[in-house]
Order: structure tokens, then sequence, then C-alpha cells
């Protein structure tokens, strides 16, 4: 524990006491007795502290003015109205009897003046919590040891969706860079609770023979009266009568218990955002902003939830090889359309007046966009987590080709349909529709299917992914290969005379680009790289094939006009 200078034997000998009994609070009690261990809660006693503070300061015998400096009979305009200065910084508070009137243990308190950036949250906690989850379980834990509750079981037993390892390494950051005398916070504590059960018992005198005679109160058979004896003797009842303290813990418990169920039910829809996703998938909005929900949607929601524990003990062969058939199939299916194809027609198109190559490339975008549009929809969500997105955890065949049509952020769906546009638009005038369909699909299918692989075999059961960003990039890899010692230019730039950029050098621009990626904590996470790169890759390869099969096809064609010119 890394604490100042100034420890609980600074304190009077009651304080020691009772800060002694609060490190052997998980000791079994053999007598039954009245003990503050059972209304420690992250709010002060019924009480107020600061009045057992300002009655008792005076027989403290403390040298560090430093730490305990002499409270205000008032609270501050910081701590009735917020924790917000006038310049707009945090208070951030280190001493017990700085603690706001309005502390919670669920809100916690502020360690530093603003939030940790998310590339520091990953320094301390790895990939498995995101900034803003990693931020609030910093303030909680702070908000413990400002208030004496670190040790208190009733208090650290309230994980809120957090793991002990997460709380672990939350609290051994805070006392590596934000120290607290959290002893000397446990022992003021640990004082004013015992000031608060003497302030009771001074409340609790003893009645006489002639007073309880004449409430006509039952005495004991013994004739002996108790000490604490004022109220009825009744079933089920105490017979020292409800006092505040057991009232203030009867109201915590109905609390937490609310707080509990309410945690559960949300600790699924959030396992997801605290743990991170690969992929530009839209991490879970959090529903407390958008209100209370109605019956109907929380029941979309749990449908869609899975009930899952853990995954399913499977080896890697058992989850692999379902999805890899299903690939291969499909790839041999899209072989037999590419060879089998015949364009129709101008007059027997559905739509004459539009090019193919726009028709072609504008029906995958539409369908992308609806398939966008749907997401918006709660009672769709069970089927979309199903067949539109991609989970190593319990994976799905059909969701490889499915999640190539589905985009939850419209950002990720912007770019993705921008480049296809482009892109697409000249590749499929260059090679046609049926091989431009079998060539986009394609790599998509392998993206996802290398994707897959990857997160099975590391064994990554939190990550999910989706997106047509692996056709994208087989359909640019293949143009790129195709054109790659051709000139292009970007809206007229380069000017002539230069020829403009050659389609290698773009080819290993979007190689560089996803290298960059790598180095980058933020966008690794965000970004399935591995899908990018084996996309690229099917598309350089289907790019060469078809390059090889017009040569081909070329020479075939010249070899009986050769033949005829010879003859002649």
């Amino acid at each position: 524990m890394s604490c100042s200078s100034l420890g609980v034997n600074a304190f009077r000998p009651s304080v020691q006491l009772a800060t002694h009994h609060l490190s052997r609070l998980s000791r079994p009690v053999s007598t039954p007795i009245v003990f503050p261990v059972r209304f420690l809660s992250s709010t002060p006693p019924p009480c107020h502290s600061r009045q057992f503070q300002h009655r008792r300061r005076s027989s403290r015998n403390i040298t560090s003015h430093t730490l305990l400096r002499k409270p205000l009979p008032w609270p501050t305009a910081a701590q009735r109205f917020g924790v917000r200065t006038v310049f707009g910084g945090r208070i951030v508070y280190k001493h017990y009897i700085e603690l706001p009137p309005n502390y919670t243990d669920e809100d916690g308190l502020d360690f530093t003046s603003k939030d940790l950036r998310p590339e520091e949250v990953h320094a301390i906690f790895g990939d498995d919590i995101d900034a803003y989850n990693a931020n609030k379980l910093l303030k909680i834990i702070h908000g413990r040891r400002v208030a004496g509750s670190l040790e208190d079981p009733t208090v650290a037993g309230r994980s809120y969706g957090y793991t002990v390892e997460q709380r672990q390494k939350a609290l051994a950051y805070l006392r590596d860079h934000y120290p607290v005398d959290e002893i000397a916070n446990a022992g003021l504590r640990a004082e004013d609770e015992l000031a608060a059960l003497e302030a009771l018992e001074e409340d609790a005198t003893p009645e006489t023979t002639e007073e309880l005679d004449a409430k006509k109160v039952p005495r004991e058979p013994t004739g002996k009266t108790n000490k604490l004896y004022k109220g009825a003797i009744q079933k089920n009842k105490s017979v020292y009568g409800d006092s505040v303290v057991e009232q203030l813990r009867i109201e915590n418990e109905a609390k937490w218990a609310a707080e509990k169920k309410r945690l559960e039910e949300e600790e699924a829809k959030k396992a997801e955002e605290r743990n991170g996703v690969a992929g530009p998938l839209t991490p879970l909005t959090h529903p407390e902003k958008f209100g209370k929900l109605s019956p109907t949607v929380q029941k979309w929601i749990t449908s869609a939830t899975s009930d899952l524990k853990e995954p399913p003990k499977l080896s890697a062969w058992q989850r692999l090889w379902p999805s890899a058939t299903f690939v291969l199939v499909l790839l041999g299916g899209l072989g037999v359309y590419v060879y089998t194809y015949k364009p129709a027609k101008r007059n027997e198109r559905w739509f004459p007046e539009i090019p193919p190559a726009a028709a072609t490339v504008g029906a995958l975008i539409l369908l992308n966009t609806l398939v966008h549009a749907a997401w918006k929809f709660p009672a769709l969500w069970a089927p979309f987590n199903k067949y539109l997105l991609i989970t190593p955890a319990v994976p799905k065949p059909f969701a490889l080709l499915g999640a190539m049509f589905s985009h939850q952020a419209f950002g990720h769906l912007a770019v993705n349909m921008g480049f296809l546009w482009v892109v697409g638009t000249l590749l499929h005038d260059d090679i046609g529709r049926a091989k431009f369909l079998g060539l986009y699909l394609g790599s998509g299918l392998v993206a996802a299917m290398t994707s897959m692989t990857e997160f099975v075999l590391r064994q990554r059961w939190n990550i999910s992914t989706l997106g047509a960003s692996g056709a994208v990039y087989g359909a640019i890899g293949a143009y790129c290969w195709m054109h790659r010692l051709d000139g292009h230019r970007i809206f007229g730039f380069p000017p002539p005379p230069s020829e403009g950029l050659k389609g290698i050098v773009f080819l290993a621009f979007v190689v560089a680009t996803n290298i960059s990626f790598l180095f980058s904590r933020a966008a690794r996470s965000r970004i399935d790289v591995t899908s990018h790169f084996a996309g690229l890759a099917a598309g350089v390869a289907a790019g060469e094939w078809i390059l090889r099969r017009k040569e081909a096809e070329k020479k075939a064609r010249m070899e009986p006009m050769a033949v005829r010119v010879s003859k002649v």
C-alpha cells in the first residue's frame, strides 16, 4: 500500500481499535454484537460525519495539518453543487473529511483533473476494457479509498460488472500514481461510525419497572429488565426495536438488490463494449441515455442477447470446418456462375438506360444501405446477431456471407460504399458483371474466413466483426494489380504532362496504410486488419488470373488468323 507518512497510529486509541476491527472484518464472530460492519456503505452514517468530527476534533492530537485540516461547519459550494470549479476543472478529493455529501459508491470520485485517454487505459488494463468503463472503475476505487470503505466487505463485494483482475489493476495504478492515506481515511470512517453507535446507545436509556407497568408491557419471566428493552415483544421483531442504523441497512440492501438486478440485465449488452471489438463495429450504446425502455423493446433486447455464460467447449477444428465447408461450396458456385453467365441484351435488361456497371454496383450499395437501416430496429437484432455478425465464440457459417452486407456505423458504411462505387464501376467495365461479382463475393468470403480463423486460433472469444471491407479491398487489389503500370489521376491531379500515379503505387499505399494500423492501439482495436489483407491478397490473385485468362483467349483468337495468313 502506497500511503503517506501519517498512519492510524497518529489517532487516539479509539480510532486505532476501530481500525484494528476493520482489518478483521473477514474473521467469524462468535458472539452477536452490534458492530458498524452491518451498515458500512458508500454514504456517511445517518448522523453526518462532519458533526462528530467537529465535536471531537479538540481531543485529537494530530501533527499533520495538511492531511486533516479543520473542516468548515458548512459544505463548500463545490460539494453542494458539484465537483467542478468555476474554471471548469475537477476537484480531486484525497481526505475523508473532504468527502462531499452527495458521494455514492457507484459514481465514485474524480482521481484526476481529466479522464485517461484510450492509450493510457490500454497500458493499464490491456484490451479487455474500454476508456469509458476504465475511468468509471478508477473513480469507484478512488472513492472507496477516500471514503475509507476499501476493505469493507459489504462495499468491496459490489463489482458493478468488473472482474477481480480489473479491480486489482485499477487499485494498483491508483496507489502508484495517486497516493491516498487509506489507513487514515478508514480510521476516520470507523471513528464516525463508533460515534454514531454511541449516540444511539445514549438515546436508548433504560426504563424502570414502573414505566414498563404503566405501558402495560409484559416483562421477562425472570423478572429481570433488559437494559435496552423499550418496546413490546412481538413475533419476528427484535426486543431492541428498529434502530436508525437498522433502517439504513435495510434501505441500502433494497437499493443494492435493485441495482444488482439492473446491472445483471445490462451485463451482456455491455460485455462487448468493455472487452473491445474488432472491425468498425459500433459499441453498444448506454440505455440510460434514452430513458426507460418499453417492455416490448426490452423483450427484443433479451431475445437478441445470448444466455451463454462462456463459449462452448469446442476445438478449433470443430469451430472452423462448418464455415470452411460453406465457403468452399460458395466459391465453387461462384466459379460455375462465372463460366456459365451470358450477359443479357440491352433490350432484355430491366433498366436498359442504366449502364451495367452502375446497375450492378448500385444494387450492392442499395442492399448494404437497407441492411444498415434495418439495424436500427431492435426487433431484427436477434436474427441479425446470428446471421449478419461474425462471432468466433459461436460461429454461424452463413454469417460469413451475411456480414459482407452488414454495417452498424454510418461512417463505416459510407467509406466502404464510396470506394466500392469508385473502384467497382471501373473494375466492372474491365471484366464484366459475372467476373466482377465472383471476384467481389469471393474476396469477401476469403477475408471473412481468414479473419475468423485468426480469432479462433488466438481464442479471442470476445471479438465480433462485420462489414464489406474485405470484398471492397478485393476489388481495389484486383483493379490496381491489373493496371499496375497505368497512370491514374485523382480529380485531375497530378496535372499533365505527368502520366499520373501508377496502379502499383496505389496498391503499395493501401498496404502501407494497413500496416500502420498494426502499430496503433486504437486502430487495432477497431479495425479488422486481417480481413483487409486477406481480401487484398484474394483480389490481387483474382486479377492475375483474369489477366492470364485474357492473354490465353487472345492467343486462341490469334491462332486461326495466323493460320489463314500463312496459307495465303
